[in-house]
């Protein structure tokens, strides 16, 4: 991938989408794969915004059963499936467990009947997926099963619990990335730093964007036949100077990653508000979520406060007693903003489905905006968009076929055979941990990034002790993944910061590597460490 600006204002595009995040990039992906002419501006990063901020978890809708909406159910089993089908090295089983206590709808006979409906639904959940990624049906086991197999568990009522199985990516910014790399494989044209800043119009017609380089400030127009906006709470910008409104409210959602352990299974937990939460064990470590907030918010209210970040972990104590969970134990506050239902006594609950508007019907042709919650099922979110917008374009329909087709890196079928063959072959010099890192970051790929290190001891060497990415990933990162800044490198193509700050050292060194690579000066590289440095205080977006 290569950050060509000159290419966006070479042509007009028949699609240009607006946002890249995980709904962004689908839909450049799928529409680009069925030949239409695609390309992508995203204002900060790949992935920067809330699709940085979702549970690490690939699941398959089985809280959807509660309310019998089976056709939610059946998509999230099917996606999940898919992504264990095209991207295997980044995704991993994970078993869950959920305390029950006597209730009528959520007691051990609810949970049996779920499961019972479950095991219907999703029937074929394993077809196509290879044998390691293989799950088992879900199960309710007795008190004294529960106390002894999931000690964390809240003991206080328990009669039992709901056990099953979904997938858990410890790669998940590299898996959100690997849509922007198919995009650009199948001809799309993609940027970050590019802010869109107005709609071009010719009447009421959206001919496409007057867009702002980040990097150079400077501005220039990208035409195309209809464009998408996937920014996410920004999509006012793009809506407001036609005088429109995306008429989706927000709210405020947050997952916690902590220093604190964590065991090899995710445990659930009911809040006082009733919300069940879990912790998911990362990295080694342990990541709690969701906290939501229980209003609607403005669009730029992408900052969470300390009091907000208190009631969390106050939440998560009663949840889970024998926590204690401190908010110095807090390394890493995910947060973002996602699309809402507002009820009439001024709460907010989770929007469960895709908001999708063509503003058509509001007389602007040529735009058509989307909002999304579920990471899960972004791939077919963008398959129905894409099918919509062959309509419109006026295109003969071509089959969808990114369910089928590997993601760059997907083609392995043995995920625990490739890293002890590439053990044998390679890691004579890495770290211990390197290897397997690469395969669930690069999948197939990863003898690109050890190809880059040939020859170079240095770059073959942790850039933080705590932590498996060596310097190669950083060059590779600027060379051939368009890092920009060293927040680009260190947070998503690289997971140098997934848990918190890296630490004066490790930014110091990264921010030679990324720093040399880009021309940097130290002033620039001071710059830039202080940037990553601000990027952890939960108030920053």
């Amino acid at each position: 991938m290569i950050r060509d600006l000159d290419r966006l204002t070479e042509r007009t595009f028949d699609v240009l989408v607006v946002g890249g995040g995980v709904y962004g990039l689908t839909i450049a992906y799928d529409a680009a794969q069925r030949g239409l002419a695609v390309a992508l501006i995203e204002a900060d990063d790949f992935g920067s915004g809330t699709s940085f901020n979702h549970l690490r978890t690939i699941h398959g809708g089985l809280r959807y059963l509660q309310s019998l909406d089976i056709a939610r159910a059946r998509e999230s089993v099917n996606e999940r499936r898919t992504l264990a089908r095209i991207a295997p090295h980044a995704v991993q089983p994970l078993v869950f467990a959920l305390p029950l206590t006597r209730s009528l709808t959520k007691g051990k006979l609810a949970m049996r009947v779920g499961f019972l409906i479950d095991r219907l639904v999703a029937a074929r959940r394993n077809q196509g997926v290879p044998a390691g990624h293989r799950l088992p049906a879900g199960r309710v086991v007795s008190r004294g099963t529960a106390i002894q197999r999931f000690p964390g568990l809240r003991r206080q009522g328990l009669t039992g619990a709901a056990v099953w199985y979904d997938y858990v990516t410890t790669e998940a910014d590299r898996l959100t990335f690997t849509w922007a790399i198919a995009a650009a494989e199948h001809g799309a044209v993609l940027a970050n730093h590019v802010e869109g800043l107005a709609p071009v119009l010719d009447g009421r017609r959206v001919t496409g964007v007057r867009a702002r380089d980040a990097v150079t400030g400077r501005e220039f127009e990208i035409g195309a036949r209809v464009t998408v906006t996937a920014t996410g709470a920004g999509v006012h910008r793009l809506l407001a100077p036609l005088g429109l409104s995306a008429q989706v409210p927000l709210l405020k959602a947050m997952n916690l990653v902590t220093r604190r352990e964590a065991g090899e299974e995710a445990l659930g937990g009911k809040a006082p508000s009733g919300r069940n939460l879990f912790l998911v064990p990362w990295r080694d470590c342990a990541l709690f979520g969701t906290w939501e907030s229980e209003r609607t918010c403005a669009p730029d209210a992408l900052g969470v406060t300390e009091a907000e970040i208190a009631a969390f972990v106050a939440e998560l104590n009663q949840a889970f007693p024998s926590l204690d969970l401190k908010r110095a134990d807090v390394t890493m506050v995910h947060r973002g903003i996602v699309p809402a239902v507002a009820h009439a006594d001024g709460r907010a609950t989770l929007q469960g489905h895709e908001q999708l508007r063509d503003h058509a019907g509001d007389g602007v042709e040529g735009l058509m905006t989307i909002a999304g919650t579920k990471y899960t099922t972004a791939r077919s979110v963008a398959e129905r968009i894409t099918n919509r917008l062959l309509v419109k374009l006026k295109q003969p329909a071509v089959r969808c076929r990114t369910a089928l087709t590997p993601l760059p890196g997907g083609g392995l079928r043995d995920v625990g055979l490739t890293i002890a063959d590439a053990r044998r072959e390679h890691d004579q010099g890495l770290p211990t941990d390197t290897i397997p890192h690469l395969i669930a970051a690069y999948g197939s790929r990863y003898r690109d990034v050890l190809d880059l290190a040939e020859g170079r001891p240095e770059w073959r060497t942790r850039v933080a002790d705590q932590s498996p990415v060596i310097g190669a990933e950083l060059v590779w990162a600027v060379r051939k993944e368009m890092a920009m800044t060293l927040r680009d490198a260190v947070i998503r193509r690289t997971p140098l910061g997934a848990l918190g700050y890296p630490g004066d050292g490790a930014a110091d060194r990264a921010a030679r590597f990324v720093g040399h690579e880009l021309g940097w000066s130290d002033a620039r590289m001071r710059e830039e460490i202080e940037s990553l440095r601000g990027f952890y205080s939960p108030g920053s977006i």
